[in-house]
C-alpha cells in the first residue's frame, strides 16, 4: 500500500515538474515575444521621431515680406509710380529671394507651390486662426512653420512696468523670451506663487477687492504661458521643459482634478470591481444590486448604473472567465498571451 501511495506521489510530483516546466516554458516565451514587440515598437517610433524632426522649419516673416514685395511692385506699375531708394528696394528684394530659394532648395518645389505656400503663410499671419494655420499644416506637410505672434523685447518694454507691478521681474520674462529653460523655470515659479498668494485673499475681508485688483491675473498668466511656448518653437535647439511650467499649464488649463481624470480613475475602480465581483460568483449565478452595493460601498442607484454599463459587463464576464479557467490571479498575461497568438 505505502508503494503505491508512493508511486502516485512520484508520479504527481512529475506531472507538477512538467506542469511547471511547460508553465516556466510558456512565461519565458511570452517574455521573449513582448521583448521583441517592444523592440519592433520603438524602433518604429524612433523612425517616426527623426522623420518629424528632420521636417524643415520655415520661419513665415521673410516669406511674407517677400510677398509684399510683389504686391508693392504691382501697385507701382498699376499707379506708374516710382519707388524712392529703388536700388536699395532691389537689392533687399534679391537678398529676400535668395535666402527662400537657399531654405526650400530641398523641398523641390515648383514656382507655383512656393506661391501658393506664400500665399498661404500671408494668410496665417494676417489672420493666425486655428483654421488658417491648419490650411498651411495640410496643404504642406513635409514642412512645419514659426507660429509666434506675441512676446519679444519689444512688447516686454512696453509691458515692463504691468509686469512689475503684479510683482514679475522683467529680467525673468526677458530670459524666457530666449526660451532659457533656468529663467523659463525661475519665472513659472514665481507665477505659481502669486497665483498662491490671490488665492489665499480673503473674498470678504477689509480691502479685499483691491487686493484682487492688484493681484496677478489669468490675463497676465496665460500671455507669458503663450509667449514661452512660442520661444521654445523659435528657438531651434533642443529645449527641456521645466516641471513647473507643466503645473502651471496644467493649473491654467484643467485645474488639479480635471473631469476626464476623475473619469478615467472611476472606470478604473469599476473594472476592478467588476473583475473581484466576476471572481466571487457561483457558476450560472448574475450579480444583484444589493450584492454589488455592499461589494463595492456604493449606492443602491450607484450599482444599478454600474450594472447597466456594458463595459462594466464585459469586465464582469472576464472576472468569471479567468475565474473558471483558474487564472483570475495571472488573468492580464493570460489576456497578453491569448491576444499575441
Amino acid at each position: 500500500m505505502s508503494r503505491l501511495k508512493n508511486k502516485r506521489k512520484s508520479e504527481r510530483g512529475a506531472s507538477t515538474g512538467r506542469k511547471a516546466k511547460r508553465t516556466d516554458s510558456t512565461g519565458d516565451q511570452l517574455k521573449t515575444r513582448l521583448d521583441q514587440f517592444s523592440e519592433i515598437w520603438h524602433e518604429k517610433a524612433e523612425r517616426e521621431r527623426l522623420a518629424w524632426l528632420s521636417k524643415p522649419r520655415l520661419h513665415t516673416a521673410i516669406f511674407a515680406d517677400a510677398w509684399q514685395d510683389g504686391e508693392i511692385e504691382k501697385l507701382l506699375v498699376a499707379n506708374n509710380g516710382v519707388l524712392q531708394g529703388s536700388d536699395l528696394f532691389a537689392q533687399e528684394k534679391e537678398k529676400r529671394r535668395q535666402e527662400i530659394e537657399r531654405m526650400t532648395a530641398d523641398l523641390g518645389w515648383p514656382p507655383e507651390r512656393l506661391k501658393l505656400f506664400m500665399e498661404r503663410v500671408v494668410a496665417y499671419r494676417r489672420y493666425p486662426s486655428i483654421q488658417n494655420y491648419l490650411r498651411v499644416r495640410r496643404e504642406f506637410p513635409e514642412v512645419e512653420i514659426q507660429v509666434a505672434q506675441f512676446g519679444g523685447i519689444e512688447a516686454l518694454f512696453k509691458l515692463e512696468k504691468d509686469f512689475e507691478k503684479q510683482g514679475i521681474d522683467p529680467d525673468l520674462v526677458a530670459g524666457a523670451l530666449d526660451a532659457d529653460e533656468p529663467c523659463v523655470d525661475a519665472l513659472c515659479l514665481r507665477l505659481l506663487e502669486l497665483l498662491t498668494a490671490r488665492d489665499a485673499i480673503s473674498k470678504n475681508g477689509p480691502g479685499h477687492i483691491e487686493k484682487r485688483r492688484s493681484a496677478i491675473s489669468d490675463a497676465t498668466v496665460n500671455y507669458l504661458i503663450s509667449t514661452i511656448m512660442e520661444a521654445f518653437d523659435w528657438n531651434d535647439g533642443t529645449a527641456r521643459v521645466p516641471a513647473s511650467l507643466v503645473v502651471l499649464i496644467r493649473h491654467q488649463l484643467c485645474g488639479q482634478v480635471p473631469d476626464l481624470d476623475m473619469e478615467v480613475r472611476l472606470r478604473e475602480r469599476q473594472e476592478h470591481v467588476a473583475l473581484i465581483a466576476g471572481q466571487s460568483l457561483k457558476p450560472g449565478e448574475r450579480l444583484s444590486i444589493n450584492k454589488l452595493k455592499e461589494l463595492a460601498g456604493i449606492s443602491r442607484t450607484t450599482a444599478a448604473r454600474w450594472l447597466a454599463d456594458p463595459r462594466f459587463q464585459s469586465w464582469l464576464d472576464t472576472g468569471r472567465r479567468w475565474a473558471a479557467e483558474g487564472l483570475f490571479e495571472e488573468g492580464k498575461r493570460a489576456a497578453i498571451r491569448r491576444v499575441m497568438g
